[in-house]
């Protein structure tokens, strides 16, 4: 959602149920996750070090952001797969930034030729859930 369509609707929250079902789809996606605390992330050290935030760009998840995923190794002639701990791939991260965004969870404002991302209020509320659920994990 742009920041536009954000400002009308900032002070909508999610009913409980939502919640839990949001935070069910990004918790079941490990690379979802991974790009969405990130972001959160991020986006808190932002508040905490300037007066305004920045806001996140899809460059900074690519560059930050590191996954486990198959590459592909040259053997011989032919080649194989094998996993390896490496960047995010562009592709991968904007359609996990098209997924939040139309899910709510985050907004954007356009800076030619950027789009930098903001977490809503939705989005909050599902940080604090996944927290939450990891906290009840280690405890139990």
């Amino acid at each position: 959602m742009d920041s536009t369509l954000h400002d009308l609707h900032k002070n909508v929250l999610f009913p409980k149920d939502v919640i839990h079902l949001f935070t069910d789809i990004i918790i079941n996606d490990s690379v979802s996750m991974k790009v969405f605390i990130y972001i959160g992330r991020t986006l808190k050290e932002q508040q905490k070090t300037v007066n305004h935030i920045r806001g996140i760009t899809v460059n900074d998840i690519v560059e930050n952001v590191k996954i486990e995923r198959k590459e592909r190794v040259p053997k011989g002639k032919s080649f194989v797969y094998q996993k390896a701990n490496t960047n995010i791939d562009r592709k991968a991260a904007e359609r996990i930034v098209d997924k939040l965004l139309d899910m709510s969870l985050l907004y954007y404002t356009p800076v030619k030729p950027y789009k930098f991302l903001y977490m809503s209020n939705r989005g909050w509320q599902i940080t604090e859930a996944i927290i939450n659920r990891k906290k009840e994990n280690k405890d139990g």
